[in-house]
């Protein structure tokens, strides 16, 4: 239909500059419109199926051109005028220009919970109002909001298969808990009635530190569709994507590195002994996920949701305990164990982003992660005394995350 009414309005351009003589059968004042041919010739049944392009060209000249009986045509035109290649997107629009690599940096804002076993850490001494009543337990420390990052990199293939990696962690949850009286405290179990002073304490104080690290390899099936412009000046509306399904296959790795410790005063004055734990678990293990993009000319939104299971490594230490009132006795040796088992890591997104240029963009969004099969250290403290004690690992823990990511990508 568009090629037709430019064939009509190159006859009425060819009128209006005198494309007209006066017809020799014809009575005087009479004038006849002789067809003016344009990329063809005219025969009996009418002008053969030709097309024409206008051709940007000093002087508005009319040039011939390939056959185009459609869009499709139009845009191989297009194509050929310098948008290289072939998307190879659902639609075959054939603009070449989407978008296909991308690089995306988030800086994150993050909680986690306290899901301990939430065992007694410190209960009211034989000095005290309640003798044995619980003061506070693991679940008492709770973690401050985190900083961290997120880093991704990735490309769409041809084919519609791709690859990214990336890599995201946080950095310093920190938990405390602390109280103080005139010695009547006292650190529960048979531990805390043989370490001098910790069965009469004045002051008590717990801390428990943690940092997460995440990194990830992934393989890509991706499907598209895409609103496309082929004839618009601006590369970015001739294939610009509309919907982007990304089919996500990899694998990933996650470190889990805690600190916790449980620090007694005897009496005004005295320095603190403490009971320190270290653990670390690290998961290795295979995920997939589904991500999902919708833009509308500049703004976009997007979200993922990704599942893996994998071999758990886990391990605790602990240094020697001891006590300020009988310095250089070792009231438990340094222990230390290791054990296997198995990890769970999921992990969701939904961002929102603005596109300021025609690479970069402005992101905000908003996570929640669960980590499972790990080994929490205020899970560790061990208060029975014996031969045995401190020498296992409790695994089967648990970490909860949610929280804000702010942050830009590039894609190009």
């Amino acid at each position: 239909m568009i090629l037709r009414l430019i064939a009509a309005a190159a006859v009425v351009m060819a009128v209006a500059s005198g494309s007209v003589t006066q017809g020799q059968a014809s009575s005087v004042g009479e004038f006849v419109i002789e067809p003016i041919v344009i990329g063809g010739t005219f025969d009996d049944e009418g002008m053969l199926d030709e097309a024409v392009v206008l051709g940007a060209i000093p002087g508005g000249a009319v040039v011939d051109g390939p056959a185009m009986t459609d869009d499709t045509a139009l845009d191989g035109v297009v194509r050929a005028a310098g948008v290289a290649g072939d998307c190879g997107h659902t639609g075959r629009c054939g603009c070449g220009g989407a978008p296909r690599e991308y690089v995306v940096f988030d800086v994150l804002f993050l909680d986690r919970d306290n899901a301990t076993n939430n065992q007694a850490i410190l209960i009211d001494g034989t000095g005290g109002l309640n003798p044995g009543a619980t003061v506070f337990t693991t679940r008492s420390m709770v973690p401050t909001t985190a900083p961290g990052v997120r880093l991704f990199v990735g490309r769409h293939g041809g084919n519609t298969t791709g690859w990214e990696m990336g890599y995201w962690g946080v950095y310093g949850w920190y938990g405390d808990a602390g109280a103080s009286t005139n010695g009547s405290l006292a650190i529960p179990g048979d531990i805390g009635a043989a370490v001098p002073g910790w069965n009469a304490a004045s002051n008590v104080r717990t801390t428990w530190s943690s940092s997460l690290n995440v990194a990830e390899l992934n393989l890509l099936a991706s499907e598209f569709t895409s609103g496309c412009e082929p004839g618009s000046r601006w590369p970015q509306r001739r294939c610009r994507h509309e919907t982007e399904v990304d089919w996500i296959g990899g694998l990933f790795w996650a470190g889990l590195e805690e600190q916790a410790a449980l620090q007694v005063s005897p009496s005004a004055g005295e320095p603190s002994t403490s009971y320190r734990v270290a653990t670390s678990s690290n998961l290795f293990g295979g995920q997939l996920g589904l991500r999902g993009r919708r833009t509308w000319d500049r703004f976009s939104l997007e979200g993922w949701l990704k599942a893996g299971l994998g071999g758990a490594w886990l391990s605790q230490s602990a240094p020697p305990i001891t006590s300020s009132l009988a310095p250089g006795a070792h009231y438990r040796p340094g222990r230390s164990a290791d054990d296997t088992g198995m990890g769970f890591l999921s992990s969701m997104n939904m961002s929102m982003a603005y596109r300021f240029s025609e690479v970069w963009g402005l992101r905000l969004g908003y996570n929640v992660a669960w980590l499972s099969g790990v080994a929490l250290a205020p899970n560790q403290w061990d208060f029975t005394d014996t031969q045995a004690s401190g020498t296992g690992v409790r695994g089967a823990g648990g970490v909860f995350l949610h929280g804000a990511n702010l942050g830009l990508e590039a894609r190009w």
